[in-house]
């Protein structure tokens, strides 16, 4: 037993339980977790930029506000541009389910699924799209609700991302000098490779979402889909869930489509272009964006992925992939570091 507790397999695995049991602790607190994680996010999407003005000589903070202000510029004047289009399409979209424009596109419907199919009636169909309309509209009004007491917490991440940017190569350092001398390098080490694999992952990811968002937008416009705008950026947001962002993604597309035009007779062209639009992602803008960033079996991502929605519901699917890189990353090197560098013992 003591030659376990000795052995380079249990130093492994204290090292690794050391990194990822913290995000495990922090994830039972959602709210604060979600803020954590932006905060992170936002830190290391921005860090490289701050790093090589601070490499020009200009002083961290100045380079920190510098990169706020152009940042927040952008993003106003984007958000100038398009809030009247989203605030309009969002609207027209509140108001087309009304209980009058619902109940004539049911009934609409029905007739079309029943001339179909015939041994399908119409008052079936209204019961069961009804029921389903009740229960995402349910599931939205809490969601929106959620979003909305949460959004003002959401003030608080530029702050935070403000201080992890300004005092990172701090915390790095004081963290470093308390490690035992035999381990710096193998700390040091992990340390670095984990940051270079988590940052072009968060890089990657959101780049990827903004062009499949655009992708969406192009196809649901030739479509000739309404608000192809607001749910062409619902579609690019929901891709970054793997697997089953795109369909969710999708469920609000055809419903728009059925309320646009009575019937299901759009359903298969809006399959084929979120299949086309996943094919442009995983052919064009995968290899390009992520550069074999991560090479993870796709049956092993599909279940660190149920792991994540058991645990963490959607956010865990959401983080499943980063946190089993964390795992394995912080494994790998730990165990490459001991061997190495000769400390086992």
């Amino acid at each position: 037993m003591n030659d376990f507790f000795a052995s380079r397999a249990w130093k492994v695995f204290l090292v690794t339980f050391a990194i990822t049991a913290p995000i495990v602790i922090f994830s039972f607190f959602s709210d604060l977790f979600l803020i954590l994680i932006l905060s992170f996010v936002m830190m290391m999407v921005l860090k490289p930029v701050v790093d090589k003005f601070e490499n020009l000589g200009i002083s961290r903070t100045v380079s920190i506000l510098a990169i706020y202000l152009v940042f927040g510029s952008v993003s106003f004047g984007l958000l100038f541009t398009l809030y009247p289009i989203l605030v309009t399409q969002i609207t027209q979209i509140t108001a087309s389910f009304d209980a009058q424009n619902l109940s004539r596109m049911l009934r609409q419907l029905g007739d079309s699924v029943s001339r179909q199919l015939p041994f399908v009636t119409s008052d079936d169909v209204i019961a069961k799209f009804n029921t389903l309309v009740m229960a995402a509209g349910n599931t939205a009004a809490t969601s929106i609700a959620s979003a909305a007491g949460f959004a003002a917490s959401l003030l608080v991440v530029p702050f935070i991302g403000f201080f992890l940017l300004h005092d990172y190569y701090v915390f790095q350092k004081k963290f470093i000098e308390n490690v035992p001398n035999k381990y710096f390098e193998m700390s040091l080490k992990v340390i670095r490779t984990l940051e270079e694999q988590l940052s072009k992952y968060i890089r990657g990811t959101c780049i990827e979402s903004l062009l499949v968002g655009i992708v969406y937008i192009i196809s649901y416009s030739v479509l000739g889909i309404n608000y192809a705008i607001v749910l062409g950026l619902i579609g690019g947001i929901t891709n970054i869930i793997p697997f089953a962002g795109p369909f969710i993604g999708a469920i609000p597309v055809v419903l728009i489509s059925i309320m646009q035009c009575g019937d299901l007779h759009m359903l298969i062209p809006i399959i084929i272009s979120t299949v086309v639009v996943q094919q442009i992602d995983q052919i064009l803008i995968q290899p390009a964006v992520f550069s074999k960033i991560m090479s993870i079996h796709p049956l092993v991502m599909f279940l660190v992925i149920l792991i994540g929605n058991e645990v963490l519901g959607v956010t865990g699917m959401v983080l499943a992939v980063p946190i089993y890189t964390i795992i394995t990353v912080t494994a790998r090197e730990t165990n490459w570091g001991l061997k190495n560098y000769k400390i086992t013992q």
